[in-house]
């Protein structure tokens, strides 16, 4: 018997991932959508490539098919596109994505989406679909949810319709249920409102006491909080102004907004108290984020610190684990922001490599620390 055909929609680490389960299960394809081409997986690519990283690395071109035929093909397209874009911007072009797989998708096939929604999102999804395709949900296609939290795995899955016309996701290893969609948004949007709102009232009132946070609790770093711009944004737009679920997200994010403020008032104080001039002194933003992954806002608030700070110190770089020690100015003294806790190690390691260094480390997290 052959294998159901499975598209996994994004050339992203998640994608890759969900793709990885299934090539033992299914005819697994991964869609670049950006480049317009998509590549046959196997057992044997994945064994030899267990991220997306390197199998991009060592440029692995197999069996490429057009995309059209492979959406058109697929019994299950796995919603996992690459977000370019950031805030805003970010939830318009996952709209933008999912009608570009309208365009293809064939009847008797089932619309995985991975990707986070505001209130009623999903309804808005049924029916975009349907619009594009003329099909009705339910009848001719089928829709499932399944949240992916930022670098998190896939949970259990929400389908739409249980019918003989569609691929039984349970078959391909997932766990679904079946007419609870609008459930598993609704505790999705609970759990990232609940995480959101708690970092950012840490971050206002440690920064109001400017002491560390309680005694045993673990430290959050903005990292945490920066991977939810897109979720918060969903949740945000799905409301009307006014409503308080509009208030809490929105609330979330402008304090992420005032923690990069928060940041450069710090180093300023910092550059005062050790009367260090701007042009002996190198900022080094350490913020690791993985540049295959679905979401882009890590990457794009490491930007808009590193932008922050050059107003003040003209030499400013960002930096990821892994970079090469001349990240530290032996002629300058060094100041590292460091924005999550695998980067807080790294830089102690690289702080005691250059001892003869002047190095000072700040921890990015709700309440902001010099080590």
């Amino acid at each position: 018997m052959p294998k159901p055909k499975v598209a996994v929609y994004g050339m992203t680490t998640e994608g890759y991932s969900l793709a990885s389960r299934l090539v033992d299960k299914a005819a697994v394809t991964i869609v670049d959508e950006t480049l317009q081409m998509a590549m046959d997986l196997d057992p044997g690519t994945v064994k030899a490539h267990r991220t997306l990283g390197e199998l991009v690395g060592d440029e692995v071109l197999m069996g490429l098919k057009p995309v059209p035929q492979v959406l058109s093909e697929a019994s299950a397209i796995l919603f996992t596109p690459k977000l370019r874009k950031s805030g805003e911007e970010s939830v318009i072009e996952s709209n933008s994505k999912l009608r570009e797989v309208a365009r293809y998708v064939s009847a008797g096939s089932t619309v995985v989406n991975f990707l986070p929604t505001g209130m009623g999102g999903n309804a808005d999804n049924i029916a975009l679909l349907e619009k594009q395709t003329g099909m009705k949900m339910g009848e001719k296609l089928n829709y499932a949810y399944s949240p992916l939290a930022p670098r998190g795995e896939a949970g259990p899955v929400a389908a739409l319709a249980r019918g003989e016309g569609f691929l039984g996701l349970d078959a391909l290893g997932f766990k679904t249920t079946y007419g609870e969609i609008e459930s598993r948004e609704l505790e999705y949007i609970r759990g990232v409102l609940a995480t959101s709102t708690a970092m950012a009232a840490e971050v206002e009132l440690m920064h109001r006491s400017r002491r560390a946070g309680p005694p045993g609790q673990p430290e959050r770093y903005v990292d945490e909080l920066a991977s939810l711009v897109y979720d918060l944004t969903a949740i945000q737009a799905s409301e009307d102004v006014g409503e308080p679920i509009t208030y809490l997200a929105s609330a979330a994010l402008k304090s992420l907004e005032n923690y990069e403020r928060y940041v450069v008032e710090e180093t300023r104080e910092l550059l005062r108290e050790l009367q260090l001039k701007a042009s002996r002194t190198k900022v080094i933003v350490a913020w690791t984020a993985d540049r295959y992954e679905v979401r882009a806002d890590r990457v794009a608030k490491a930007e808009s610190l590193v932008a922050k700070l050059r107003d003040y110190v003209t030499d400013v770089q960002r930096a990821e684990r892994g970079a090469a020690d001349d990240v530290i100015d032996t002629y300058k003294h060094s100041v590292a922001i460091v924005c999550t806790p695998d980067d807080f190690e790294w830089f102690k390691g690289l702080k005691k490599s250059f001892r003869s260094s002047e190095v000072t480390i700040l921890r990015a997290a709700t309440s902001i620390t010099r080590a």
